[in-house]
């Protein structure tokens, strides 16, 4: 969502607002309530506000340490390119720290695969995610076919 509202260059109190006319039930009444407690105390409520309360609400440290963890040692296994490449993503929002820029992102990627895999795509040592994505595609298909 944040990628969205940045390209379409909405100023953060739009951003706020669609934000959270997509929060449900729970989280709903917790914006409400958190909303109120801030600019009780002279907050203004800005985006950066509202993600730190967000994720300190409903993703805790040990949450967000756990997952990072997680992306520091994760392994293809059985899972196919599509699921690893989607597993991969969600964890990288917990540890963006990890991979500092696409050629980082592609390495620890590329690092992740089964053998087999890791050698066709590596040998061809992609540059950039998009590209990884592609030769581990082809390179699945390829083992597949054999």
């Amino acid at each position: 969502m944040d990628q969205i509202l940045e390209s379409l260059e909405y100023p953060d109190d739009r951003r706020i607002k669609l934000v959270v006319y997509q929060l449900l039930d729970v989280a709903k009444s917790w914006w409400i309530m958190t909303k109120k407690a801030l600019e009780g105390r002279g907050t203004i409520v800005t985006c950066d506000i509202f993600k730190y309360e967000f994720y300190q609400r409903f993703f805790p440290t040990s949450y967000r340490k756990d997952r990072g963890v997680e992306f520091a040692n994760l392994k293809q296994g059985n899972l196919n390119i599509e699921d690893s490449v989607a597993k991969f993503s969600n964890l990288l929002r917990f540890a963006p720290h990890v991979v500092s820029d696409e050629e980082a992102k592609a390495d620890h990627f590329i690092n992740g695969l089964n053998l087999d895999i890791f050698t066709l795509v590596n040998i061809r040592m992609p540059k950039t995610f998009a590209e990884t994505f592609d030769r581990a595609k082809e390179a699945e298909t390829r083992i597949i076919r054999q």
